[in-house]
């Protein structure tokens, strides 16, 4: 299980590398974030053994995005983080 890392997202982004402290900063946050809204109880390689390991890596690239850009809406994130997390969710939950 390879979990996306600060320098992926720096690159995807395009941003500076002074950047990637920050960028795993919030990589941090996605993951305790879906581990939060999922199952508290479980660590990110039991979830993504139990998911899908690339939508949870999209999950963590949306959610990063969305923070470092501020475009976290009013009331969280926006739709493709929500889709996102609702996938992963119901993957774990074995909902079809």
């Amino acid at each position: 299980m390879t979990v996306v890392t600060g320098d992926v997202i720096v690159n995807e982004l395009h941003l500076d590398v002074s950047e990637k402290a920050q960028i795993e900063s919030l990589i941090n946050f996605a993951k305790d974030y879906i581990l939060s809204t999922v199952d508290r109880n479980v660590t990110v390689e039991e979830l993504v053994s139990r998911t899908n390991e690339n939508i949870f890596n999209q999950t963590i690239r949306s959610i990063v995005s969305s923070l470092y850009f501020g475009n976290v809406e009013q009331n969280g994130f926006g739709v493709q983080s929500m889709v996102l997390l609702n996938a992963i969710r119901n993957m774990y939950k074995g909902v079809e």
